[in-house]
């Protein structure tokens, strides 16, 4: 009896650790975030100009990670690397680089920063979700970085010889390993409104929707 009780208790005080690391969306405070993945001329990142349904295709920011614990830039990548690294999204060679992103007035840097290399679940040669990280920016004592996360398929003879497949299972499929890992935990969507559906530019199957992570140690 006194076994299962302390069981119990056990089990009480971590559904009561887990609530206390929850952090909701609403107490998160965020600075301005860009929409778009940008090119080096600032404008929209739009998959090497390789048109989708005889449509531009926009390159949307989908993903927005917060590290309030990091106690520099340099700890605040490495931290993200490394669980990058354990998801399975690793530094890999064969995908377009040197992108940027605007948050709180300022151009962020592509991490990766090596020349034709992004973070991949495979390689380049096979179906793959690969991404960009841009950051970190400084906001009230948190370093905040975005990603454009995307699904592409190899195809020797497209001009970019990647298909683009989808926005929405790659940015998924990210956050759900980057959220098993013990940093970083989903917290919810951050509504960036950069969904785009007109005759002559698209976002594909992309919702307008960022999810948030937030790290917790």
């Amino acid at each position: 009896m006194l076994k299962r009780s302390i069981i119990f208790v056990l089990y009480l005080l971590s559904i009561c650790f887990c609530q206390a690391q929850q952090r909701p969306l609403t107490e998160i405070k965020l600075p301005d975030i860009g929409k778009w993945m940008e090119k080096k001329d600032g404008k929209p990142a739009d998959w090497l100009g390789t048109k989708f349904r005889n449509r531009e295709l926009l390159e949307p920011i989908n993903v927005i990670i917060v590290d309030s614990f990091s106690k520099s830039r340099t700890e605040a990548i490495h931290k993200l690397i490394t669980e990058c690294q354990k998801g399975g999204y690793t530094d890999r060679e064969g995908h377009s680089s040197g992108y940027y992103a605007e948050v709180d007035t300022c151009h962020l840097n592509q991490l990766p920063d090596e020349h034709k290399r992004a973070l991949s679940n495979r390689n380049f040669l096979f179906t793959n979700n690969h991404g960009r990280i841009m950051g970190p920016e400084c906001f009230e004592g948190k370093y905040i970085f975005v990603g454009a996360f995307s699904r592409e398929a190899f195809s020797l003879f497209s001009r970019a010889h990647h298909v683009y497949q989808s926005f929405t299972i790659a940015r998924n499929d990210f956050c759900e390993k980057l959220g098993r890992g013990h940093i970083y935990q989903i917290i919810g969507k951050y509504n960036l409104k950069n969904r785009e559906n007109s005759n002559w530019i698209t976002t594909g199957d992309h919702d307008g929707e960022a999810i948030l992570l937030y790290a917790t140690k």
